[in-house]
């Protein structure tokens, strides 16, 4: 009989085109098909690659085929929000106090510089506060910055208590959505998805639930699948 060949997680995260970190949260919280072994997670290459389309995860097989300024300017939320965290309670009682304790708490591939990640969030809202209304602002730094990401990323934190984020409308936030691109480009792509999703009744309903993370990426695919490709 034939032995079965497993992936190592580090297969996995070449595989996906995603950090290695990643595929470890992922393992650790049982959001991916795998098993236990000596310490070790492993996986079957059949159920990773039925998984992530069953997702909408793009394969790292896919942009072979695919043109790549297309399959850059066509990645979304659902990908972005998936590579991230959907973290609940974040303790912070103004901008500055949020954005470091958001910050402390994200993942990158590598020796991430969370100081020049930070600096470039403070002065962002510096020049003009990321609150857009609602009780929802989206930190991003004014430029790509050198974190060694080919998929953009997006961290969603739900804050433990509302704050004053001199927001448009005046109104304290109650979740962020830190986004990190590799290019201006992808940027203003996954911003006019996420203002898409943003203006849905429902969706903002569910934002305020503070809804668990499979609830909220469920939603993320079934709006952005209406968005569009123009």
């Amino acid at each position: 009989m034939k032995k079965t060949k497993y992936l190592s997680q580090k297969d996995v995260a070449l595989l996906m085109d995603i950090p290695l970190v990643t595929v470890s949260r992922w393992a650790n919280q049982g959001k991916i098909p795998c098993k236990l072994k000596g310490g070790n997670f492993l996986f079957k290459k059949n159920e990773i690659v039925s998984w992530a389309r069953s997702h909408h995860l793009r394969m790292k097989e896919d942009s072979k085929t695919q043109d790549p300024k297309a399959n850059k300017d066509e990645i979304g939320l659902f990908h972005a929000v998936s590579r991230g965290m959907i973290y609940h309670r974040l303790e912070g009682n103004d901008v500055y106090s949020v954005l470091k304790n958001a910050v402390e708490k994200m993942e990158f591939e590598g020796d991430a510089d969370k100081k020049l990640i930070l600096d470039e969030l403070i002065g962002r809202e510096e020049i003009a506060s990321t609150g857009i209304g609602n009780g929802v602002a989206i930190p991003h730094p004014r430029r790509p910055l050198p974190l060694g990401l080919n998929s953009p990323v997006i961290w969603v934190f739900f804050l433990a208590e509302s704050v004053d984020f001199n927001a448009v409308d005046g109104k304290p936030i109650f979740v962020l959505f830190f986004m990190f691109s590799p290019s201006t480009q992808v940027h203003l792509n996954l911003l006019a998805r996420l203002s898409f999703c943003l203006r849905e009744k429902t969706f903002m309903s569910m934002l305020k639930k503070r809804s668990q993370p499979d609830v909220f990426l469920s939603a993320i695919s079934r709006i952005e699948s209406g968005f569009g490709n123009g």
